[in-house]
């Protein structure tokens, strides 16, 4: 009886792991991208799942069907995608606050000038 309930504890023990370990992220990622696309506005900057990084200029939802989005590559190049393919918004409208640049590694001087190899060149 007790190597029964060690097996039963231990397939438990398996499960539970399973979860916290390889569906939980996935869930909470599917979540997030489920609210990203929701809340996705034109302007937006999006990244697709062919690595694209792209700007959202227009949101077409038809009565049937997937929600198609229309994004601008580079100036004059449009494509046209379904909503699924937008893996993330990097950023929302351009009139948005800039994202703070990482600061330059520090210096024994303590400047923040870049680092030079031994010939004196950055």
């Amino acid at each position: 009886m007790g190597a029964e309930a060690g097996l039963v504890f231990f397939v438990v023990v398996v499960a539970v792991a399973f979860y916290w370990i390889l569906l939980r992220p996935v869930m909470i990622q599917q979540r997030r991208q489920r609210s990203d696309i929701q809340n996705l506005a034109v302007g937006d900057e999006v990244l697709t799942q062919a690595g694209f990084i792209a700007r959202v200029k227009d949101i077409r939802v038809p009565p049937e069907g997937p929600t198609e989005i229309l994004l601008e590559l580079g100036p004059g190049v449009e494509v046209r995608a379904y909503a699924t393919a937008i893996v993330q918004r990097l950023s929302p409208k351009p009139g948005a606050a800039p994202v703070a640049n990482p600061p330059l590694a520090e210096t024994p001087s303590g400047k923040g000038e870049p680092k030079q190899n031994a010939k004196g060149k950055p």
